[in-house]
């Protein structure tokens, strides 16, 4: 079967040429935004928008390869365009308009912990947690796919493009196999994200009367520290209170003083409800109770962390206290 990395359902490969395969495919992230052709699959040509494509009338000819500056790419294509300037959604449905059947952000940061990477830049301003393409409230019109590829795998592909030699991508979606005839939906989130909250407390509703012939996965934006040399080689932290269990759990800080290891440790606390009250029928009424109750109550940077809203929280949906803190503890603990 074929390894999607991560777990994400998406992989991001390079066909051609084939001195930039690698087998695994390359790390990126996938936007939430878009309708991905899950079970399928894109594999075609790759153009370079010599723009920052914020804005809709951009011109086609500054673009890679350069084939006489005819002003126009051959459909299919896929389109790289650097980050910056503008969000994601923006660039994406500019790219959409322009008729790109998908698009990769070349990212144009780096990790700060990334030594190499930093290395390539004149702008000291890095990230201390991984980035994610985030809708930004607009992007319901947006209907292609499109990933975010890390700086030093995308400055490669760039210049072999740059050098007016053929690029070919291919990216691919799949789905984890249902039971039986119940749908299997998964849920990425973040806990500290206004846009995830608002859904989770519209959903509620809609997951109880899906009962049975639903079965429920939550999935928390958690990354993995040591990939991103946030955990060092002494043991320390290296992204500070962007990460918890010295640099080994990190997430993206959150709005108002929210910071990522605090988005860790709810999400922890998060899979452990959904471990005690959820896994087992997959439609968990009870975690669906405690992020309701948690995001009325505590969804702010006074009391995201604090004990005594989290304890309202579990009075108010019957969360029982000593099984959520043993899960946490047996998890690692923070």
């Amino acid at each position: 079967s074929t390894n999607y990395p991560d777990k994400l359902y998406s992989r991001l490969m390079v066909n051609i040429p084939t001195s930039l395969f690698k087998e695994e495919g390359y790390d990126h992230r996938q936007a939430l935004f878009g309708m991905p052709p899950y079970r399928g699959s894109l594999a075609t040509n790759l153009w370079y928008a010599d723009s920052d494509l914020c804005a809709p009338n951009f011109d086609a000819t500054q673009s890679y390869p350069n084939q006489g500056n005819k002003g126009f790419w051959t459909h299919p294509f896929i389109l790289m365009v650097d980050a910056g300037n503008c969000t994601f959604v923006k660039k994406v449905r500019n790219a959409q308009q322009a008729g790109a059947a998908g698009v990769v952000i070349a990212d144009n940061m780096c990790f700060c912990s990334d030594i190499a990477c930093i290395a390539t830049l004149n702008d000291p301003v890095c990230y201390t947690s991984v980035p994610t393409m985030r809708d930004d409230g607009s992007g319901a019109d947006v209907s292609i796919p499109s990933f975010l590829m890390f700086k030093l795998d995308a400055d490669v592909i760039k210049a072999d493009v740059k050098a007016d030699q053929p690029v070919q991508l291919k990216m691919e979606w799949a789905l984890p196999t249902p039971d039986g005839d119940r749908v299997e939906y998964d849920l990425w989130m973040d806990p500290a994200d206004d846009i995830s909250n608002d859904f989770l407390l519209n959903f509620k509703d809609v997951a109880a009367k899906l009962g049975k012939s639903a079965h429920f996965t939550p999935r928390m934006y958690v990354y993995d520290g040591t990939r991103f040399h946030c955990m060092g080689s002494d043991g320390q932290n290296r992204c500070f209170n962007s990460c918890t269990n010295n640099g080994r759990y990190c997430a993206t800080e959150g709005g108002n003083g929210i910071s990522g290891a605090d988005v860790v440790k709810e999400s922890l606390r998060r899979i452990c409800v959904w471990n005690q009250y959820g896994e087992a029928d997959g439609i968990g009424l009870k975690w669906w109770a405690y992020v309701n109750e948690f995001t009325k109550r505590c969804n702010n940077a006074d009391y995201f962390m604090n004990e005594a809203c989290v304890k309202d929280v579990y009075k108010h949906a019957k969360i029982d206290v000593a099984s959520i803190d043993r899960c946490m503890e047996d998890s690692g603990g923070l």
